[in-house]
C-alpha cells in the first residue's frame, strides 16, 4: 500500500447526531429512481477472494445506465426540483459522469441541462453528455474551473445548479447502492468505495453504518493524484491540493467542507493507491471478470491488490466504466 492511511470518524450509528440526509431519504430516493435506475449486479470475484483471503464481491455500477453510479443521485436530485425551476433550465459542473447523468435526468423530466466540463474531460464522456441531450460547455483548466463557470452561469441564466457531490438528495440517491449491497449481502463486513468529492461514500457509508452497524468497516480509496479528501482527513478540514494528470479523472478536483464532514462521520479510513496500480486493476478487471472499468472505478480494486487488509465478506464498488477506447487499448496492451 502506497503512502499511509488517513483515519476517519466512522461512528455515525453511535454518535446520536442526525445525518444529512437521513436514512429515510435514501429509501425515498429508491422509490423515485426505481423506474430509471438499474439494480446492478453484486458479483462474487474468485480471484480477488483468493488474493484477499476473504469473500470479495464487486458492485458493478459500471453497468448502470450511463455506465456510472452518478445516475442515482442526479435523477433523485432532479426529481426533487420544482417543475417551474426545472423549466428554467438546469446546470452542473462535471468531470464527465455526473454531467451525463444530469443530462439524461433532465431529458427524462422534459428539461434542458447545461453541463460545464474541463477541456481535459475524456472525449467518451463529452460525447455522451451531448448524446443524452446536454448542452456541453468546455472550460480551460480543471474541474474546479468548470465548477466556477457553472456557478456563474447559474447566476446569469437563473438555472438550477445540481451539485455533483454536495447536494443531500444526490447523496441520498447514491445511498441506494448501499441498500442493494446490504440486502444481497447481509453478512457484509467491509465495503471499499472510490472517493472523489465524497458523495458516493457518504451515501453508501450512511446505509452500511445504519443497517449493518458501526462494526462494519467503510473504507475509501483514491489515487496519489486525486488526494483532496485524503488531505482533508489528514488536516481535519478541506485544504487546497494540486491538480495533476490522472487516470482517475472522475475523482479529481477539490471537495467541500460539508462533504468532508459527511464522509468523516461514516468512513473508517481512506487509502491512496498508485496510478500504476489503477492501470493494473483496470487490466485485471477486464482479464478476470470481462468488466470495463475507468480509472476512477478501479481504485477500490487497486487498494485491495496493494494489500489493503479486509475483514470478512467484502464489497468493492466499481463505480464507473466510461473510459476512452484509446486509453483502454493502451492499458490492456501493457503487460
Amino acid at each position: 500500500m502506497t503512502d499511509s492511511s488517513a483515519s476517519g470518524g466512522g461512528a455515525l450509528a453511535e454518535s446520536g447526531e442526525p445525518f444529512d440526509p437521513p436514512l429515510a431519504h435514501v429509501y425515498r430516493a429508491r422509490v423515485r429512481t426505481k423506474r430509471v435506475v438499474r439494480r446492478t449486479p453484486l458479483q462474487h470475484s474468485p480471484w480477488l477472494s483468493r488474493h484477499a483471503g476473504v469473500p470479495v464481491h464487486l458492485k458493478l455500477e459500471c453497468w448502470q445506465h450511463t455506465n456510472s453510479f452518478k445516475l442515482r443521485g442526479a435523477y433523485n436530485a432532479v426529481s426533487t426540483v420544482d417543475p417551474a425551476h426545472r423549466a428554467a433550465g438546469l446546470v452542473t459542473a462535471s468531470a464527465g459522469n455526473h454531467g451525463q447523468a444530469v443530462a439524461l435526468a433532465a431529458r427524462l423530466h422534459g428539461a434542458t441541462a447545461t453541463v460545464f466540463v474541463p477541456e481535459s474531460a475524456p472525449s467518451a464522456k463529452r460525447n455522451r453528455i451531448r448524446a443524452f441531450g446536454g448542452v456541453l460547455r468546455e472550460v480551460p483548466g480543471s474541474y474546479d474551473d468548470a465548477a466556477a463557470a457553472a456557478r456563474a452561469y447559474e447566476e446569469e441564466a437563473g438555472a438550477r445548479f445540481i451539485h455533483g457531490f454536495n447536494d443531500p438528495e444526490v447523496v441520498a440517491g447514491q445511498g441506494t447502492i448501499g441498500l442493494e449491497i446490504v440486502e444481497e449481502l447481509p453478512e457484509l463486513t467491509t465495503v471499499v468505495v472510490p472517493v472523489g468529492g465524497g458523495g458516493l461514500i457518504a451515501g453508501v457509508g450512511l446505509v452500511v453504518k445504519s443497517l449493518v452497524g458501526t462494526g462494519a468497516r467503510v473504507l475509501g480509496a483514491q489515487s496519489e493524484e486525486t488526494v483532496a479528501m485524503h488531505a482533508a482527513f489528514t488536516a481535519g478540514r478541506v485544504t487546497p491540493v494540486p491538480v495533476t494528470d490522472t487516470l482517475c479523472d472522475g475523482l479529481a478536483g477539490e471537495t467541500e467542507q460539508e462533504s468532508f464532514e459527511r464522509a468523516w462521520r461514516v468512513v473508517d479510513s481512506l487509502h491512496l493507491v498508485t496510478e500504476r496500480s489503477v492501470a493494473r486493476s483496470m487490466r485485471l478487471l477486464f482479464d478476470q471478470e470481462r468488466v470495463v472499468a475507468e480509472g476512477s472505478g478501479a481504485v477500490g480494486v487497486a487498494a485491495v491488490l496493494e494489500g489493503l487488509p479486509l475483514e470478512g465478506p467484502t464489497t468493492i464498488v466499481v463505480s464507473g466504466g466510461n473510459v476512452d477506447g484509446r486509453t483502454l487499448a493502451r492499458i490492456l496492451g501493457n503487460d
